[in-house]
């Protein structure tokens, strides 16, 4: 059984040129929750919608709350990345509904790969509301940054790789807002690999230096920009860990699998300074993103980027 639901989070939407909108989706037996957002960016020129969620149908509920904001506005798609949570939602925008798509040109990559419709594949067998999803391209493409011109705001697209190689931010200097996507997350975010262990380090120093004043994450329900800094000493504790236990021990006689326990840095220790009191995490997802970002650091330390436990 799942259960279905885009709701608008108010407390988040800012002064009319931002809002929010929330994409719930639990299914027993694998999702206990998953929350992720899609943004509405309002500018003198642009309607700019950022992320387009599980499915069209999605999409669909979130036009039909802002097309009376369009207007003479050209309206714009951006995915942050490829995975299905952010952009399964494109086809919406194709026919009648034809929209740009900007994204990074790895996006273009990921979306025609075999993983992707496997993907597809088993999630349109498993959950029937996934039957009208087809993998749509981004129209329009950049590698390092591309910025939107929007009259009274400028939203840049920064290449803010980690989480995925194909990951971008967005930075709207007029309202020092930086909309993070998966580079930044609560409690924490997920790297892709070993080779994203220091990409993910390099993107949140990237979001530092841009010193804003409040910051959205798809995942977390969370804007503060604390949180960078919270995720980035998350991640420097996992790289201070491993590399002590790397000077302590033998490299080549510690197995994959072993690293979590040997240095010593439990879930629960992992989350301590992130969480409220009271505060719920998805305790089915986390501590498994926490495994595997530990083991991601640990094959980057020791150079081991292929290595298997």
């Amino acid at each position: 059984m799942s259960e279905e639901k885009v709701a608008f989070v108010p407390e988040l939407s800012i002064d009319g040129r931002l809002r929010v909108f929330r994409r719930y989706f639990v299914a027993e037996g694998e999702f206990d929750s998953l929350e992720v957002d899609a943004y509405i960016v309002k500018s003198e020129r642009y309607l700019v919608i950022c992320d387009t969620l599980l499915r069209p149908e999605d999409i669909a509920k979130v036009m039909e709350e802002v097309r009376g904001e369009l207007g003479d506005r050209q309206l714009l798609v951006v995915n942050s990345h490829a995975d299905w949570d952010h952009c399964w939602g494109n086809s919406y925008f194709r026919g009648s509904n034809a929209a740009p798509i900007i994204a990074h040109q790895h996006s273009v990559t990921r979306l025609r790969s075999q993983e992707a419709q496997e993907v597809l594949d088993y999630y349109q067998q498993r959950y029937p509301q996934f039957e009208h999803v087809e993998l749509t391209e981004p129209t329009i493409t950049f590698t390092d940054g591309l910025t939107i011109h929007g009259g009274n705001l400028n939203m840049r697209l920064m290449h803010a790789p980690g989480h995925h190689a194909d990951h971008s931010a967005m930075w709207i200097p007029e309202m020092r807002l930086l909309l993070a996507f998966d580079a930044v997350e609560k409690p924490f975010p997920t790297i892709e690999d070993a080779e994203g262990a220091p990409a993910m380090i390099a993107t949140l120093e990237q979001c530092l230096l841009l010193e804003p004043q409040r910051v959205l994450c798809s995942h977390g329900n969370s804007s503060s920009p604390d949180m960078i800094k919270k995720n980035r000493a998350y991640l420097h504790e996992i790289e201070k860990r491993c590399r002590d236990l790397l000077n302590m021990e033998q490299a080549s006689d510690i197995k994959l699998e072993q690293v979590s326990e040997m240095i010593h840095y439990s879930f629960d220790e992992a989350i301590e300074p992130v969480m409220e009191d009271g505060e719920e995490v998805n305790r089915t997802y986390y501590p498994q993103m926490h495994e595997h970002n530990v083991r991601c650091i640990w094959q980057w330390v020791t150079g081991k980027v292929s290595a298997q436990g």
